[in-house]
């Protein structure tokens, strides 16, 4: 009996089926690798609206983009100023709490005790978003 040359059946059905499982293992890889990054890039987005809406408001509003934009860019670009227009954002303020003064080792009331703590919901038609920002306890 002489010796066969090649592979046998069940060593090429080993054999795929290991390179099908590592490539299975390689596209969940990828898939959840960009799931992740879409998911980062829409908090960018949304911290970035929030950021520029934030930036001078001082009073629940529904504002548009291109209204938050504006305070800071210059649009020029009819079509961009248009798209941004349309996408718009409620902005709902909940009243200031004082912040507690810290009381440094000499008993003295720190500069921090005109701070308060605002919550702040920021809701468009695809999220709705809450965060706390300090703010002065002015009124």
């Amino acid at each position: 009996m002489g010796h066969s040359r090649g592979f046998s059946l069940i060593e090429t059905l080993v054999a795929v089926t290991i390179a099908s499982m590592a490539t299975m293992a390689l596209m969940r890889v990828v898939s959840y690798a960009s799931t992740t990054s879409a998911n980062a890039l829409k908090r960018f987005d949304s911290s970035m609206v929030m950021s520029l809406a934030l930036e001078s408001i001082d009073e629940s509003k529904i504002m548009s983009i291109s209204d938050a934009l504006n305070k800071r860019y210059l649009i020029d670009h009819p079509l961009i100023r248009d798209a941004l227009h349309s996408v718009t954002y409620e902005i709902h303020l909940q009243p200031k709490e004082n912040i507690t003064p810290f009381i440094n080792e000499m008993g003295a009331i720190s500069p921090l005790d005109s701070l308060a703590l605002q919550k702040v919901i920021i809701k468009s038609s695809q999220e709705n978003r809450s965060f706390f920002r300090i703010t002065s306890n002015k009124l």
